[in-house]
């Protein structure tokens, strides 16, 4: 009985401090102002998604294919100097499919032929970004016969938003000075401090589909800019 008495007491004195918040709120003249600030970074970190597929009479040959290809695929990447740690299998799939080829005056089948489809997809992470490309065209030219595309990412965006939160409070705390003011009133203790849906760099996919002529040496690529942001809700109460 200790434990559900335990966590009864824990509820009641959360849901007693939070009444106490709306009654602080609700009893004194109070101001409530969204604070921002964003900045746009350029992405340091490069993620590549791609696969090898291969088709075969027999499932074996299909499956041995595609593990040579993806050989060739990682010595390449080695190559470019990337480590191991930062390739990782995404999905390795082996199935019958059946192609069927109709009569177009009868809609009838004609020929059926059943073949295996072997897939083997990979996810990479590339630093330095200006490596992206000339990587993803040495990947196509080993074998590399589906890319999903390229995601371009801030590596350790914490330092940057740790810097947009300070900024954002002060951002609040100015717009509420002009409000209370124009008012003629004045800012007194913070009653509430609230986060506002925070959200670190939105990635954008760059899609290429592997159709580049052999011997493509490089992708061009434009990671362009992304944006951090943090915004922060705060509640003053207002005195003259």
């Amino acid at each position: 009985m200790i434990r559900p008495l335990f966590a009864l007491s824990l509820g009641l004195i959360l849901f007693a401090a939070a009444g106490r918040a709306d009654t602080l709120k609700d009893g004194v003249p109070n101001l409530s102002v969204v604070g921002e600030a964003y900045e746009d970074v350029a992405p340091d970190l490069a993620i590549l998604r791609f696969g090898v597929v291969t088709e075969r009479p027999s499932a074996a040959d299909a499956a041995a294919e595609s593990a040579r290809a993806v050989e060739a695929v990682l010595a390449e990447l080695k190559k470019f100097g990337v480590p191991d740690a930062e390739v990782e299998t995404q999905g390795v799939t082996l199935a019958p499919v059946v192609a069927e080829e109709r009569d177009p005056k009868t809609g009838k089948v004609k020929t059926q032929q059943k073949f295996f489809r072997a897939r083997n997809d990979l996810l990479v992470r590339v630093t330095p970004i200006a490596k992206a490309g000339e990587i993803a065209g040495g990947l196509i030219d080993k074998g590399v016969n589906s890319f999903e595309g390229i995601n371009f990412e801030v590596a350790h965006p914490n330092q940057r938003l740790d810097a947009l939160r300070r900024e954002a409070v002060k951002d609040a705390e100015r717009q509420a000075k002009i409000y209370a003011e124009a008012a003629g009133l004045r800012l007194s203790r913070v009653l509430e401090i609230r986060p506002i849906g925070e959200s670190d760099m939105r990635p954008r996919a760059f899609a290429a589909k592997a159709g580049a002529a052999s011997g493509a040496t490089e992708i061009p690529l434009r990671p362009g800019l992304q944006r951090l942001s943090a915004r922060v809700n705060i509640v003053w109460g207002l005195s003259r």
